[in-house]
């Protein structure tokens, strides 16, 4: 079962509508399908449940006489469609006028509107995948047009959202988990939204965790290499003149450091009390010397 499809069902449930959000619902998925025509129209889908559901609000909304038929296709492979027909006759043409009244670029547009015409888009379009997979709420659109009317309402709403073209269709997609999940409670998909967050809470830490044991390898893994290079300086220092040629200071950090090669500077600093900079200025000063025998050997 997808992600998606548990979505849909959740919505598909809920009956709770007012009268704004039925029209603008409808007049979302009838868009979508190129339903309307100038006096009459003709809505297919393959999918029972949502049929069923415009079929019912269609019911509540108007008395026009509405049709529904159930046939088999086996174009592209058999599959199920259920055709909804409200045929020409009076008022029909009223009816289209006043789905035309819930477009989002009038005026008067409530959030009961906005919240029916992202979830018509949704069910009629709309796909999000797991978010234990990836962050992605997809719709793609048939229409230019009423891809721009969903894209600048989502704008509207201060979401990251994104416009494109993809496989010849546009394409109107969201990648952002708090934006992703502001949707999700928007058309009424309650249960799913809780399963969200705590996935998306669960992967969050996970990775948080993974990124925090990356940063202590890395600097366990700095550190070693920077004991090696200075145990390596003070090995040759101690070859080419004697560590007790050095002074008090610089032969103490340098025994200490050959004392315990797997420290920080931070950890032989306080060994011995001083400050992380000072023990830093005196390997400094062991590498300057170290690299003044080079150049000697060099020159000879």
């Amino acid at each position: 079962m997808s992600y998606t499809y548990k979505v849909k069902n959740e919505i598909l449930h809920r009956s709770d509508l007012s009268e704004d959000e039925k029209y603008a619902e409808i007049r979302a998925i009838l868009l979508l399908k190129h339903a309307i025509s100038e006096n009459s129209i003709e809505l297919k889908l393959e999918n029972k449940e949502i049929a069923e559901r415009i079929y019912s609000m269609l019911k509540d909304l108007t008395d026009l006489k509405i049709f529904i038929k159930f046939s088999k296709s086996k174009k592209f492979g058999e599959h199920n469609t259920y055709a909804i027909t409200i045929p020409s006759q009076p008022g029909v043409k009223r009816f289209i006028e006043k789905l035309g009244e819930y477009s989002l670029k009038r005026d008067s547009v409530n959030e009961e509107i906005e919240k029916g015409f992202i979830r018509g888009m949704f069910l009629g379009c709309g796909y999000i995948k797991s978010p234990e997979k990836e962050y992605a709420l997809d719709f793609f659109v048939d229409s230019e047009e009423l891809a721009d009317e969903l894209y600048e309402l989502l704008v509207k709403m201060e979401k990251k959202v994104y416009k494109t073209v993809k496989r010849n269709k546009p394409l109107v997609y969201m990648r952002n988990a708090e934006d992703i999940m502001d949707i999700i409670v928007l058309i009424g998909s309650m249960r799913e939204f809780y399963n969200y967050e705590e996935t998306t809470m669960i992967k969050d830490l996970k990775n948080k965790t993974i990124r925090e044991m990356n940063w202590e390898v890395a600097n366990e893994t700095k550190t070693l290499d920077t004991a090696r290079k200075q145990i390596k300086m003070i090995n040759l220092i101690g070859h080419k003149i004697g560590l007790n040629e050095l002074s008090p200071v610089l032969e103490e950090v340098a025994f200490l450091r050959l004392e315990n090669p797997e420290a920080s500077l931070q950890e032989l600093a306080e060994i011995i009390g001083i400050s992380k900079s000072g023990i830093r200025n005196r390997f400094r000063r062991l590498e300057e010397i170290h690299n003044e025998l080079l150049e000697q050997e060099r020159e000879a």
